[in-house]
């Protein structure tokens, strides 16, 4: 399974893929919106893992917008990832077009059920 994490923490970012590897993934990582969106357009990954809060001029509210406009994208589940626990704040991530949020630190257990519905067969 081909994971793209878009995280702005490196450290984090490496942990994050790490531990996504470890769990048979193949990854590939940005660390800002307008990377990960060339890389997605370029890698066409089976799941994005995306922090909200992104530096520059857009954030992962932009990204899964952006995405989600593209008919290319539409199947790809999007994972919102944030240091938030707030209703607001994820239903602002649902309105953009994630299909689940999860608070930092993201859970294993949270990872493996993503990894268990997502799969391809």
């Amino acid at each position: 399974m081909r994971v793209l994490v878009i995280e702005d923490n490196q450290d984090l970012a490496k942990l994050f893929c790490d531990l996504l590897e470890v769990m048979g993934c193949v990854t590939s990582v940005a660390f800002n919106a307008r990377t990960a969106l060339e890389l997605a357009r370029a890698t066409m990954p089976d799941l994005i893992f995306c922090d909200l809060r992104l530096p520059g001029e857009k954030s992962g509210f932009d990204v899964a917008s952006s995405l989600r406009a593209d008919a290319a994208f539409e199947h790809i589940p999007l994972i919102a990832v944030t240091g938030f626990d707030d209703a607001i704040e994820h239903q602002r991530a649902r309105d953009a077009g994630f299909d689940r949020v999860f608070e930092k630190p993201v859970k294993f257990a949270q990872i493996q059920e993503v990894l268990n519905t997502y799969r391809k067969s």
